[in-house]
């Protein structure tokens, strides 16, 4: 049993989280706002806590920013609606532990909440968090180091760079690649819009592990800012049956 925190402004989503929680057998306090979510850690200082990022007063990451900073050993999961991946980013550079996409069942919340608190049951083994990180064949929680994220959705699977990769990282990539077990018709997409991995240096490498697939009847496609493709995969001949979406940088102001 573990005394979980549930922070969402959305009082459904609230008493949803809540009631699996208490199905198997933990405590829980809940919190709608950032606000509320960091006095409510302070009070009980749960074993972990499930934290919504768009709230209103205060959002979940800077609640996330200031749990950790009184509690560094905090273990915090972030509650992500489809399309927030840069604002989860942000989540796992600031201390979080992994998160969740909504919508989710009751056994993914369960499979990953266990897994961060150490525990083995019977629905840890049966299903699998949302997302999780191929890293030497093991399953982990997403977190800040990890080079690469690998989700599956209906009829596609999303690799999301993370980081720049080293030597071992492009190891791992094409390990786990290898050992996904998709259709012919299963998309698979390369998603380069999180953080700076692209590089002179390192643009090779991923091109080869892409023209690989693409060589081998895979359905592949790149998600790159529009600067990157002219840069670095515009004229590669190699990739010329990948489907590519541009998407305009925005600097931050």
């Amino acid at each position: 049993m573990a005394r979980v925190l549930v922070v969402d402004d959305a009082l459904m989503m609230r008493k949803a989280i809540g009631t699996f929680l208490v199905k198997a057998g933990h405590v829980v306090d809940e919190a709608a706002n950032g606000n509320q979510a960091v006095a409510a850690y302070k009070k009980h200082r749960p074993d972990l806590v499930t934290m919504d990022i768009t709230m209103p007063e205060m959002d979940g990451i800077d609640a996330l920013r200031q749990i950790n900073t009184f509690d560094p050993q905090a273990r915090v999961i972030m509650v992500s609606a489809l399309g927030q991946k840069h604002k989860v980013f942000d989540a796992l550079q600031n201390g979080a532990k992994g998160y969740i996409l909504k919508p989710f069942t009751e056994d993914k919340l369960l499979s990953i909440i266990n897994e961060l608190l150490g525990a083995t049951t019977s629905v840890q083994k049966k299903s699998l968090p949302d997302l999780t990180v191929m890293n030497s064949f093991e399953i982990k929680p997403l977190t800040a180091q990890m080079a690469f994220s690998i989700e599956n959705q209906e009829d596609e699977v999303r690799i999301t760079l993370l980081r720049e990769f080293t030597q071992a990282d492009y190891i791992d990539m094409d390990k786990a690649i290898k050992n996904m077990r998709v259709s012919q018709t299963t998309a698979i997409i390369f998603d380069f819009t999180c953080g700076n991995v692209l590089t002179n240096k390192t643009v090779p490498t991923y091109e080869l592990i892409i023209e690989e697939l693409v060589a081998s009847g895979g359905v592949v496609r790149i998600v790159c800012y529009t600067q990157d493709y002219t840069a670095y995969f515009r004229n590669f001949a190699g990739l010329k049956e990948v489907e590519f979406e541009l998407v305009k940088k925005v600097n931050a102001q």
